[in-house]
């Protein structure tokens, strides 16, 4: 038995239409990958309807894992199956390919050398794991989906990587993830009160995510990102006017670095140090007609191998516990913000099984925020937010935005007090912020300026920086599905302002950052 989709929609806009209830992962793609060209001119604010409104706690697990594209939001999604014994086969993409090159200056020029110097990529604090992350800097990226289902079930297999090998010095394979998520999506049909979701294989859900269907301008879930095989469960119930969401899930890893495996660039220097990890989680939220959503979030992340904590050493833990809201409210914008407290217990042994911020595990967080005499011991708080504004939809109410000439307006934040058992990192405030300003006036051209201010320790300004990015945009028409970006970045370096070098990189008190970056990038999904 089939829906009626025009009665769900009518009954019930907490949850989703039939054009949206029953898309294939991989067509989720297409809409939530394109955060940039259609952006600019057809922004998710001003496409969707306050009844079309999805009421979610996280990202799906096929939206790749990037921020936003200069200038954007997102558009809308892709057509459906139109019964459930449609089965077929889908095939969707995203890529983004950049050049970037980094100014910098030579001390001493000698004989038959340039007083410039040009380094690709460039030497500036944009290193993705680290708290001084802006996502200016763009980086390759490239996902391609394969599903097969119905509007039941569906089997999607998506291929990932982090660099294009034709333009690299060298081959590096971390970069090329190859097979990243293997999963079934089913959606069994419980009637047109309830939306129930299941995920079965291995993948990703990301929680704290700043933009309305992307992870934001920075491209950090402010709670946690999830990586591993298991299952993940979420269910939307219609109550009149308001909606009750609730999710759940359990993931493993599937490997674990055994003896004798030396830590080298081709297998992403595994740590033995590190024990097989879980994650279990548990969130709740309750939605009011398709405009706001409150949310909190319970997970545990720990590793209980002998292997990795020989015979004295605590198993290790991670817990976070984190309430956010998500306003969509129509022609007023975008606004998402969230409290985040991750406590870290004995945390050496959990792998990436977890990333806070996007350091992996509690290795990274341990580099990143509690350095190695703190023994994986400490906590964190962060708070953070984004706020997207179309004024050309605001102008434009009560009539429905066109494509047409708009400005956009994004503002962002994030700040995390660190509390650590090495008494130099105790107590150290990290806090960046930004915002972007991006005007489409033509069906080919638009415009951004966008400006960041990063402090990575409040004990000492001397490691701050601020960036001031202008970008021209151009792109085959208003509703087009490619972008290319071209974009000067000027670095406002402190004094002690730290890059990382190295391989595996590390910070680096010694190198010189650059200040200038010149960026030529294109992008395409389908």
């Amino acid at each position: 038995m089939t829906r009626d989709s025009s009665a769900f929609s009518a009954m019930h806009p907490l949850i989703e239409t039939e054009s949206r209830f029953s898309m294939k992962p991989a067509q989720k793609l297409t809409a939530l990958v394109a955060f940039g060209a259609a952006c600019l001119t057809r922004p998710a604010l001003a496409q969707q309807s306050d009844e079309d409104r999805v009421v979610s706690l996280g990202l799906d697990p096929t939206n790749p894992q990037a921020g936003q594209l200069p200038g954007g939001m997102e558009p809308s999604y892709g057509r459906a199956p139109e019964d459930e014994a449609d089965w077929r086969f889908d095939y969707h993409g995203f890529l983004t390919a950049p050049l970037r090159v980094g100014l910098n200056a030579r001390d001493d020029a000698g004989d038959g050398q340039s007083e410039s110097v040009l380094h690709a990529p460039p030497v500036v604090p944009d290193d993705r794991v680290t708290f001084s992350h802006t996502g200016v800097v763009p980086n390759p990226y490239a996902q391609l989906n394969f599903s097969y289902g119905n509007k039941i079930v569906t089997g999607t297999a998506s291929i990932v990587a982090d660099s294009a090998s034709v333009s690299t010095a060298f081959f590096d394979p971390p970069d090329q993830l190859g097979v990243n998520d293997l999963f079934l999506e089913i959606l069994p049909n419980l009637g047109s009160n309830v939306r129930f979701e299941i995920h079965v294989g291995a993948f990703s859900n990301r929680y704290g995510a700043m933009g309305e269907y992307s992870e934001g301008q920075y491209g950090t879930p402010l709670i946690a990102r999830i990586n591993g095989a298991g299952e993940h469960i979420a269910a939307t119930f219609a109550l009149g006017d308001w909606a009750l969401v609730v999710e759940q899930g359990l993931q493993g890893q599937t490997n674990k670095v055994g003896v004798g495996v030396t830590p080298d660039g081709f297998n992403g220097f595994a740590d033995q140090g590190v024990g097989s990890s879980f994650v279990t989680h548990l969130h709740g939220g309750v939605g009011y007609k398709g405009l706001a959503l409150l949310g909190a979030h319970f997970l545990t992340a720990w590793s209980q191998d002998e292997r990795a904590t020989g015979p004295t050493q605590p198993d290790g833990r991670i817990n976070i516990l984190a309430g956010d809201l998500r306003l969509t409210l129509g022609r007023f914008g975008h606004l998402y913000t969230a409290l985040a407290l991750t406590d870290l217990k004995d945390a050496r042994t959990v792998g990436r099984i977890v990333e806070i911020l996007n350091a992996p595990g509690g290795p990274g967080v341990m580099e990143q925020y509690l350095g190695d005499p703190s023994g994986g011991n400490g906590t964190l708080t962060t708070i953070g937010g984004q706020y997207d504004l179309s004024i050309g939809r605001m102008l434009s109410y009560p009539v429905p935005f066109t494509p047409g000439p708009d400005l956009l307006v994004s503002l962002f934040g994030v700040r995390t007090a660190v509390a650590s058992d090495d008494p130099t990192r105790d107590g150290v405030n990290k806090l960046k912020y930004g915002g972007e300003l991006s005007y489409a006036m033509l069906p080919w051209l638009a415009a951004s300026f966008r400006y960041d201010r990063v402090q990575p320790n409040s004990n000492d300004d001397r490691f701050s920086f601020a960036v001031l990015s202008p970008r021209v945009i151009f792109r085959t028409d208003w509703n087009s599905r490619d972008q290319v970006v071209l974009q000067y970045s000027r670095w406002l370096n402190g004094s002690l302002t730290t890059v990382r070098t190295g391989f595996p990189p590390r910070d680096d008190v010694t190198a010189i950052p650059d200040e200038h970056m010149i960026a030529l990038s294109a992008s395409m999904w389908w």
